[in-house]
């Protein structure tokens, strides 16, 4: 089965292209080159033959040659990981009969924020309803007639080890804030705000955050505000090989609010037995209920934080949900079975 994958999403085409070719399927990723994410980017820098990462300066590359790049192969299936242009190239392949199926998979952007917008939701709109699939990677996203094919996780690499560094920096506990600065979703405001009122209350912490993001400016601005610079140490953004690292030397770690879904920091996190605060509203998506630490406001925050470190209970059973639900073998058996069926009909 020869299949195309398109567009490098947050690194999770690349690595099930990988694992997909490992167990024999002819997998090809298509993505733009994208030098500013440097080494996050697993496709910019891959060397492997299979990975056609191309440069695009101008809106004729955008069009023209991304659309020529993907007709030039003849494929079962085209997967494709973003529902705007990408997505109606696909849906051309398809109509001049360069591949016979089209998968397209949405990350998050596209459908949540894009397809609202009046300039580019007809079209990602119209790309969903003529897809013959239509994936989604969180719950929040579920509409469309699309259904969720969970964000995999490498629970061979993620998974509980010694700490190795040292993140309290002379403090008792170390907190582990690691998703990228961007307010909206993941709303680091509230909690530096909830460190605040912990270490007003005598809890002496150490929060470790990514020093990356559109509102990095505003973080830094508020770390000030609240005079916490004492308690707050900002890192460049963490090599993917580094992750399991941070997660196993930290206590607990505060993914994100705003969505209300499980991104992969809190994937990653619960792989390594970490305790998690997040807004999780979709337990319902599960068979059964993620196993995190719910968190919808600032007090919210503060009270399950404070349970936390006073229990010192920096160790919890979380793998097993991973494993069932958001293993790259459980993904896979999925997806497989999914690609069966359409090339089959």
């Amino acid at each position: 089965m020869k299949i195309l994958f398109v567009e490098n999403i947050a690194n999770v085409s690349y690595n099930i292209a990988k694992r997909l070719r490992s167990k024999g399927y002819d997998v090809v990723l298509l993505t733009r080159y994208n030098p500013g994410a440097g080494h996050l980017d697993l496709a910019s820098i891959s060397k492997e033959p299979w990975v056609n990462a191309f440069k695009i300066e101008s809106l004729q590359d955008k069009t023209l040659k991304y659309l020529s790049k993907m007709l030039s192969y003849k494929v079962d299936i085209i997967h494709c990981h973003y529902a705007l242009e990408q997505g109606t190239y696909a849906l051309i392949s398809r109509r001049l009969a360069r591949s016979k199926k089209v998968v397209v998979h949405c990350h998050g952007t596209d459908m949540r924020d894009i397809s609202r917008s009046w300039k580019y939701g007809w079209l990602i709109r119209l790309n969903l309803r003529c897809a013959d699939r239509v994936f989604v990677s969180t719950p929040d996203l579920l509409q469309h007639g699309a259904e969720l094919l969970p964000n995999p996780i490498d629970v061979s690499f993620f998974k509980p080890a010694t700490a190795s560094l040292d993140l309290k920096m002379g403090h008792d506990f170390a907190l582990f804030c690691p998703s990228r600065q961007i307010w909206i979703h993941k709303r680091q405001d509230l909690f530096l705000r909830a460190l605040r009122k912990l270490v007003d209350d005598g809890y002496d912490c150490n929060l470790v955050m990514i020093e990356y993001g559109p509102d990095l400016d505003k973080t830094e601005s508020l770390v000030r505000e609240l005079k916490l610079e004492g308690n707050v140490g900002f890192i460049p953004s963490i090599f993917p090989e580094d992750m399991q690292s941070y997660y196993n030397s930290c206590d607990a770690v505060w993914a994100q609010m705003g969505l209300g879904h499980l991104g992969l920091v809190t994937l990653e996190a619960l792989a390594c037995n970490k305790p998690v605060l997040v807004d999780s509203v979709y337990d319902s998506a599960y068979p059964e209920p993620p196993p995190v630490v719910r968190v919808y406001n600032l007090n919210e925050i503060v009270r399950e934080t404070r349970k936390l470190l006073d229990s010192r209970k920096f160790s919890v059973d979380t793998r097993w949900w991973i494993t069932k639900y958001h293993s790259y073998e459980a993904v896979l058996e999925k997806l497989a079975g999914i690609y069966d069926e359409l090339v089959s009909h």
